[in-house]
């Protein structure tokens, strides 16, 4: 029953904001509103949808996943920006590092460190 709540709140968001496009692109093919400009923030899509991955995370997985999507949102957000003189081109290396974290993570976790130990004792 929780899993079909939390489901039902995750459609809930995308509907809205599916809907709030939607009518801002029609507006804008009727010369209405302006939206152009507005695509240039679209690094922030990944960074919402991370937020929300983040709010419901029941288990360490899924709170990964949200960190990873919030991540991705963040880096795309500041080579969007040129934030500190990075661009797509000189910044991609902070992928690496946030995969190096991210395996880190993973390798430590209780979860992960179960599964070995059970595998090496036969289980």
């Amino acid at each position: 029953m929780e899993h079909n709540k939390r489901h039902s709140h995750s459609q809930l968001g995308i509907g809205i904001f599916l809907l709030i496009v939607g009518v801002a692109l029609l507006l804008d093919n009727f010369d209405v509103l302006r939206v152009g400009s507005v695509w240039r923030f679209w690094p922030v899509i990944p960074i919402i949808i991370g937020l929300g991955r983040l709010l419901e995370a029941q288990t360490e997985r899924e709170y990964q996943k949200g960190l990873w999507m919030l991540f991705i949102g963040c880096w795309l957000f500041i080579s969007e920006f040129h934030v500190l003189g990075l661009y797509y081109s000189n910044s991609w290396p902070i992928l690496l590092i946030g995969i190096g974290i991210g395996m880190l993570w993973k390798s430590f976790s209780p979860e992960h460190t179960r599964i070995v130990k059970d595998h090496y004792n036969g289980n």
